[in-house]
């Protein structure tokens, strides 16, 4: 049985996804297995994975685009029924410094969950993550030292209220405490939620600076389908347990702003970029849509 599970979700994006796994296998701590998923790519990447040639790597393709959230759940409980003690969830575009493992299983506090020093990969010595915070009320994060350069600012181990899924460890007994990702959120603000529920049941979350890894950012989504899904998942955050006005209100407000947005762009021949997106979100939060878009 595996000490740690390590959870790695492709989409699209095999070449991002053979760089992780071979920083997988320069780490200093072994006793791993990694479960890679890939969410029904449209390009080569199920042919590219398949064979990987390393005998830790458990190779899980699915057939229909299940998103974030779902795949990294089917990775959790495979981890769980392995017998792994520990549980990461590791983007696919990232690169693990040799010891980052090693580190943070060692730094890690007893029943908490824990995050690296995330780097950009390009520029190397620029700050991406160092831990996070978290406006409940709103939804509303903010990466600590985000474009800053590295340096003894960041370089302290503290508790912090949010951490990016990105790279997160938490021990088995938190996932059978806090449960699973929230599968409706589809893709983004899965993290936001799943740290309000650390919160709640008073789990510490701690930035780990001595283990590092370096992300090169943007590999899983962007443009119109990151707005749309990231403006649909906040409202859906910020309303939980608010009155039906609230939430129609939080809705409406949020779709004219987009509307507005969408219409000026549209005048200057730009149709479905991020502004559709931001409006898209609002309509069908006002819906009730969950899941994948356009379902």
């Amino acid at each position: 049985m595996p000490k740690l599970g390590i959870v790695i979700s492709n989409y699209n994006g095999w070449q991002d996804t053979l760089s992780c796994l071979d920083s997988l296998r320069q780490q200093t701590f072994r006793d791993f297995e990694v479960l890679l998923l890939d969410d029904a790519s449209t390009d080569d990447s199920v042919e590219r994975l398949r064979d990987v040639g390393d005998e830790r790597v458990i190779f899980l393709p699915q057939k229909q685009n299940r998103g974030f959230a779902a795949v990294n759940n089917i990775g959790i409980r495979r981890a769980l029924q392995d017998g792994a003690e520990w549980i990461m969830l590791l983007n696919n575009d990232t690169a693990c410094a040799p010891d980052m493992l090693e580190k943070l299983l060692a730094q890690t506090p007893p029943e908490s969950v824990s995050c690296p020093k995330m780097l950009f990969m390009d520029p190397p010595d620029e700050i991406w993550f160092a831990g996070g915070t978290l406006e409940r009320k709103t939804g509303k994060v903010v990466h600590l030292g985000g474009h800053a350069k590295d340096g003894p600012a960041f370089s302290e181990k503290k508790q912090v209220g949010f951490i990016t899924f990105c790279c997160v460890l938490f021990p088995r007994s938190v996932v059978e405490k806090v449960g699973y990702l929230n599968e409706d959120l589809f893709m983004y603000c899965e993290d936001v939620d799943y740290c309000i529920r650390l919160t709640d049941a008073g789990i510490p979350m701690w930035y780990l600076p001595d283990a590092v890894l370096r992300h090169k950012a943007g590999g899983t989504a962007g443009g119109m389908l990151s707005v749309y899904y990231i403006t649909r998942n906040t409202l859906t955050l910020r309303c939980r347990g608010r009155s039906n006005a609230f939430c129609r209100l939080a809705g409406t407000l949020a779709a004219i702003k987009g509307g507005a947005c969408c219409l000026a762009a549209a005048a200057l021949g730009h149709h479905k970029g991020r502004s559709y997106g931001e409006w898209r979100g609002a309509v069908d939060f006002l819906r009730g849509k969950t899941g994948r878009m356009g379902q």
